[in-house]
């Protein structure tokens, strides 16, 4: 991209961003963790964390955090569910080892030449552990970076986003043959010098919201679910002319909401999602016959339980298609043990209705949609 137009873009945007105010709040927000990591993290007092004070930093962290509005600042819409988040710290309080080894990271600063070293040196302790901290997107990582200095770590906290934006900008970069912490530091330095020399001098955290705003998203960012982003904008409601219109619109939404407020749902309840060393796994979840909508674990007896919303498509169809996604599920996962289907929709027909005398394991969620409107 020449420089020249990414300026113009760059302009554009600010028009509208007002960068004293949010660096007021991120210096806050920088301030409170730092504090929290230094004083209740390392601090080698007993006192056991508290959910809630965790999750005052996790609001920080991640767009999705409990109790984040559409106003909140926080560093990106990070798929790692708040339990995760609090069973990470919960570990970095009571191993030392792990929770020092990210402090150097800290304390390096991302210029500096040794800090790859540092993170690759993470990695390797942290290795085995199931705890969300260092997979190969480095979204946690990059996101607790990016937390504890937001002026000079990028809140671009997956590599993947890092390499398609650096492929948009026409920068040459090939990683390959780089360690997980040198891809940190390099694509990093690359971006930030990109910007400096397309004579847009604004720190860290100003940048990488240019790069998630509607002023340049389009340009780099695709609709792959594994992408993690500042915020995708809101969404908003097309002209719909049936009920049926109105519900299928309803459902491609009603995925990602399930999975930002899962713990509040009745589904949170009964059966947990599923992470890796990436993050959240069970969105989406690829198999060799499809894509499973969400993937999730009975918490009483640990069952694969395969979620698939209607999607406006025949009741047939998704009863086969939960059916098939359990077939696979029990031959390649869950080693013989059986699954359970569950088929979440906005109406219950009677094809529905009749296949479900015949289906074992498969149940029926209808959602219900509330609007309200209140006189301020």
């Amino acid at each position: 991209m020449e420089n020249r137009k990414l300026k113009e873009l760059f302009d554009s945007f600010l028009e509208s961003y007002r960068e004293d105010v949010k660096d007021e709040i991120w210096r806050s927000q920088s301030a409170k963790f730092v504090n929290f990591w230094n004083n209740r993290i390392l601090s080698s007092k007993t006192q056991e964390l508290y959910d809630q004070e965790i999750d005052e930093i996790v609001r920080i962290l991640d767009k999705h955090g409990k109790g984040n509005t559409k106003e909140s600042e926080s560093i990106g819409r990070v798929m790692i569910p708040q339990g995760a988040w609090r069973r990470l710290f919960n570990q970095l309080k009571e191993d030392k080892e792990l929770s020092n080894a990210i402090d150097v990271v800290f304390k390096g600063g991302i210029k500096s030449n040794e800090i790859a070293k540092s993170i690759d040196y993470l990695f390797e302790l942290n290795k085995g552990n199931k705890n969300n901290l260092t997979g190969k997107s480095a979204t946690a990582i990059n996101c607790l970076l990016a937390a504890y200095n937001p002026f000079e770590n990028l809140s671009i906290v997956s590599l993947n986003d890092r390499r398609k934006l650096i492929q948009c900008l026409g920068i040459d970069y090939k990683d390959e043959a780089n360690s997980i912490g040198g891809q940190i530091v390099d694509t990093s330095k690359l971006i930030n010098s990109f910007f400096k020399n397309a004579l847009i001098n604004f720190n860290a955290r100003t940048i990488s919201v240019f790069v998630y705003s509607n002023t340049f998203k389009n340009l780099w960012k695709t609709k792959e679910r594994e992408d993690v982003g500042i915020d995708d904008e809101d969404s908003f409601l097309p002209e719909l002319s049936n009920q049926a219109d109105f519900i299928f619109y309803m459902e491609k939404q009603l995925e990602d909401f399930l999975i930002e407020n899962w713990d509040k749902t009745e589904l949170g309840g009964k059966y947990d999602l599923i992470t890796n060393e990436d993050g959240l796994a069970s969105q989406q979840y690829r198999t060799g016959i499809g894509v499973i909508d969400i993937l999730a674990v009975d918490k009483s007896d640990g069952r694969y339980v395969i979620i698939e919303l209607k999607k406006n498509q025949p009741s047939d169809d998704t009863i086969g298609q939960v059916a098939r996604y359990m077939g696979w599920v029990e031959e390649h996962l869950s080693k013989g043990k059986p699954s359970k289907g569950i088929i979440i929709a906005g109406m219950f027909d009677e094809k529905l209705k009749y296949a479900m005398r015949k289906i074992n394991d498969v149940e029926v969620y209808l959602y219900k949609v509330d609007f309200q409107l209140k006189e301020y």
